[in-house]
């Protein structure tokens, strides 16, 4: 965008602030965003005017709506990479990650890593292979250093808009506030946050055709979800209440609004670590209804969280200061983070190809073999040239 467009679209986006588009907004991220006539009886706003106006920030590109799954229950568990690439070959590193196919995000990262942030949902039955293939990329140099991480679903925060004025229409930040609920918040980790005591595949390939439709438009009917599936409607709306639902394979609902112009914002992948699972419980209580918090997610077997936040520039220094301040108060006991690079941000979809007989592929020996192909051709070729 020019800046004169990214102005325009600053002063579009700020129109759509309004109390009941925030209602709704609001409303979407608690209740299920495929029942509108629910939603509007919970929200108590009439179903034509929640229709509408969801329509037209979902027609004007302010909304969108994606499944989110629920890993553990298809088999998978859910891995973060940060890692520092060989700095002069480093789109060789997005060639690795990409490699593996079980990646689900991945963007450029700057700060304690320069390299790349990457999200995986992995099998479960396979979990060391992934370890060992990353070691392997840094043996031949593709990767300098990584840190990785086992967890649990990653968890959307919904919108709130309990921070911003109306009239004026800004964001307030009162970090203070901030700092003295997460000091009285309760400290009973939540349920979803819960170590997963199962990662048995409760799927079939059909379950799998109809998940990675609905984690690119989670309001996708039953018409559409058919042609996919190559079922009728009424037999794919059977599955998707006797399967899907009742089987729990859909974690919830990501309502993917940013609260504030990417333009002017900051996206951060952040690790917390914490003495004790109550610190951990009342730091992420906190963060439940904040617009600073996008999503979260408990790092498995290990009193640490993973945040990524979403803040405007002039607001991150006042955040960090925060966070200082919690580490003084012995409720954080250290922190990391590195920005993200929103415009390199890639995804796909549950990796449902890989998906056979009720079991999830994944062939070290072919994985390592096309590592040595991509690595050489990048990095081995310039140290032989050098």
């Amino acid at each position: 965008m020019s800046g004169i467009e990214e102005y325009e679209w600053m002063l579009q986006y700020l129109k759509t602030l309004d109390p009941v588009n925030a209602r709704i907004i609001e409303g979407l991220g608690q209740h299920n965003p495929r029942n509108l006539s629910l939603l509007s009886k919970k929200i108590g706003l009439p179903p034509t005017t929640v229709a509408f106006r969801v329509k037209k920030l979902m027609k004007e590109g302010f909304l969108q709506f994606r499944a989110k799954l629920n890993s553990s229950k298809l088999g998978l568990i859910k891995a973060v990479l940060i890692a520092d690439s060989n700095h002069r070959f480093s789109e060789t590193l997005l060639d690795v990650i990409e490699n593996t196919g079980y990646w689900t995000y991945t963007a450029r990262c700057y700060g304690k890593f320069n390299g790349f942030y990457a999200v995986f949902s992995f099998p479960f039955d396979h979990k060391t292979a992934l370890k060992d293939y990353l070691d392997r990329a840094k043996q031949l140099g593709a990767i300098s250093t990584y840190s990785l991480y086992w967890t649990t679903n990653i968890f959307e925060v919904a919108p709130n808009f309990g921070w911003f004025n109306f009239k004026t229409k800004t964001w307030n930040f009162p970090w203070q506030k901030w700092i003295n609920e997460v000091l009285k918040a309760p400290g009973q980790i939540a349920q979803n946050l819960k170590d997963p005591q199962s990662y048995k595949a409760e799927i079939d390939g059909t379950d799998l055709l109809i998940l990675k439709e609905l984690e690119k438009n989670g309001l996708a009917d039953f018409t559409e979800l058919s042609k996919v599936a190559k079922m009728t409607p009424q037999a794919v709306r059977h599955r998707f209440l006797q399967h899907i639902m009742k089987r729990k394979l859909l974690a919830e609902y990501e309502v993917a609004i940013l609260p504030y112009p990417l333009q002017v914002s900051d996206m951060c992948a952040f690790v917390f670590d914490f003495a004790t699972e109550h610190d951990l419980a009342k730091f992420d209580n906190s963060l439940r209804d904040k617009p600073f918090a996008l999503n979260h997610a408990k790092v498995v077997g290990k009193n640490s969280l993973l945040v990524h936040s979403y803040l405007p520039k002039t607001e991150f220094s006042n955040f960090m200061m925060a966070l200082n301040h919690l580490t003084r108060e012995d409720i954080i006991q250290d922190f990391s983070y590195v920005s993200l690079d929103v415009p390199s941000f890639k995804r796909q979809t549950v990796s449902y190809e890989y998906f056979h007989d009720g079991k999830w592929v994944y062939d070290f020996g072919d994985q390592i073999e096309k590592l040595t192909k991509i690595v050489p051709l990048k990095v081995g070729a310039h140290s032989r040239s050098s």
